[in-house]
């Protein structure tokens, strides 16, 4: 029994070791900025910026020159100007993720890549059923253990008397 508590207290660690994993680097790479906190912290690097594309800022032209744009978030304005692949996705007062870097000096932001806001609440309600069924599993093997030593148990004693004797 001393060994099953030690297997499970294992894939525990373990499995609470990938999340720790996970969460570093989520908070390190994943997670997005808002326009208020870029401003503030002034990141050097690569930084994901999530915000709202403010109605009536966003300048297509048809040539391959920058699209201008402005995102808002937490009472914050950046100007913006992105110089990547064409997006079908940008639009006045949609809520997206810009990739890029923070130029100090001019006080707007230079996008390189465009990218949907991701559902984590979706993701991690759907990591949170497994520990349920991870417990089942776990009061499953043990009362299956359990009865398998209950029958051993009670047929130790039992002649192995054959029919021819």
């Amino acid at each position: 029994m001393k060994g099953l508590y030690l297997r499970w207290a294992g894939l525990l660690a373990a499995g609470l070791g990938i999340v720790a994993v996970g969460a570093q680097y989520y908070y390190r790479d994943v997670r997005p900025m808002m326009p208020d906190q870029v401003v503030s912290r002034h990141p050097a690097g690569p930084v994901r910026m999530l915000g709202m594309v403010e109605a009536g800022s966003l300048v297509k032209d048809d040539a391959p020159a920058p699209v201008l744009f402005s995102i808002t978030g937490n009472g914050r304005r950046i100007p913006v100007v992105y110089d990547g692949k064409e997006a079908d996705n940008l639009r006045e007062l949609k809520t997206l993720v810009v990739v890029g870097n923070w130029d100090e000096a001019n006080g707007r932001f230079l996008a390189q890549k465009i990218d949907l806001v991701p559902n984590y609440g979706f993701i991690t309600a759907a990591y949170l059923v497994m520990l349920p069924l991870a417990l089942f599993l776990f009061m499953m093997e043990r009362r299956v253990r359990l009865l398998y030593n209950e029958i051993k148990e009670s047929k130790v004693y039992e002649s192995e008397v054959g029919p021819f004797e």
